[in-house]
């Protein structure tokens, strides 16, 4: 288990995060930074990046290093490696990544193909670059940020759930894999979080949900406790919910609040909707 006085003494070394130009990712980045953690901080932006760095270097003391690259790409992981050099990487959080919602068949199959590159392909490339190390060093931790949205299927979102559903099993199983080594692992599982997804997933439905830096703070303290964590009670309650009732029910009791909450209309209104054109 780990607390902001003792969390980098563990660990050590640099802390890696992706995604960390906004939300949740920024909010890492900020509670690494503020316990002690030089950083890189990776994302596609640069500039905002910059920005970020430019604060956190004048608020905490420590350095960080910007890469900005689109790990959707497969060849980006070597350019983010040669960047980060010789540094030793103490706690990677894997944060990268974005969702859409609407019906499958309205998506576009190059944006799905590269929501699972950034969602799942990366998180696993980035996990075999920098654990083996941890394990051979017999220190580190490696954060995934998953979603409560991987525990049930979740029409009208499909393939952003079956993405977190791979980063969340993924998670649990090196967290079981890695025990007594040294190397903690765990899965983060945030539901509706006050940052930008909602905007890039294109549902009607301004930034709401929890504080990220609650979120992240949470998600901290039970890092080496246990394998996965789901912040907010009513997210537990939906987290769990499918281990009581059979899959089917669920999942269209899951498609109902999506097409709800989400797209502001019906299941029914969804399916009879003419497909789009492409």
């Amino acid at each position: 288990m780990t607390n902001e006085h003792t969390m980098h003494a563990r660990y050590g070394g640099w802390a890696v995060v992706t995604g960390a130009s906004a939300g949740l990712g920024e909010q890492f980045a900020d509670a690494l930074a503020g316990r002690g953690f030089p950083l890189v901080l990776v994302a596609r932006r640069a500039e905002r990046l910059e920005e970020i760095a430019e604060r956190i270097r004048a608020a905490h003391r420590v350095e960080v290093l910007v890469v900005a690259d689109d790990l959707a790409d497969l060849a980006s992981m070597d350019r983010v490696a040669a960047a980060i050099g010789g540094r030793e990487v103490g706690v990677l959080v894997l944060n990268a990544g974005f969702g859409f919602s609407g019906r499958f068949v309205d998506g576009d199959a190059a944006a799905d193909l590269r929501m699972v590159q950034l969602n799942c392909t990366s998180v696993v490339a980035a996990t075999h670059r920098y654990l083996p190390p941890m394990l051979g060093r017999g220190r580190g931790a490696v954060i995934v940020v998953a979603s409560v949205a991987g525990f049930q299927p979740t029409p009208w979102f499909s393939v952003y759930g079956a993405t977190k559903a791979f980063d969340l099993m993924f998670a649990e199983s090196l967290w079981s894999e890695t025990r007594g080594t040294g190397v903690d692992v765990i899965a983060l599982c945030p539901g509706s979080t006050k940052t930008e997804f909602s905007v890039h997933a294109h549902y009607d439905r301004p930034p709401d949900g929890d504080d990220p830096r609650e979120v992240v703070e949470t998600c901290l303290r039970q890092l080496g406790r246990r394998p996965s964590v789901v912040t907010g009670f009513s997210n537990k309650l939906a987290a769990f919910a499918h281990r009581m009732f059979p899959r089917a029910f669920v999942a269209s009791v899951t498609g109902r609040v999506l097409a709800k909450d989400l797209l502001r209309t019906t299941p029914d209104e969804l399916r009879k909707r003419p497909r789009a054109v492409k």
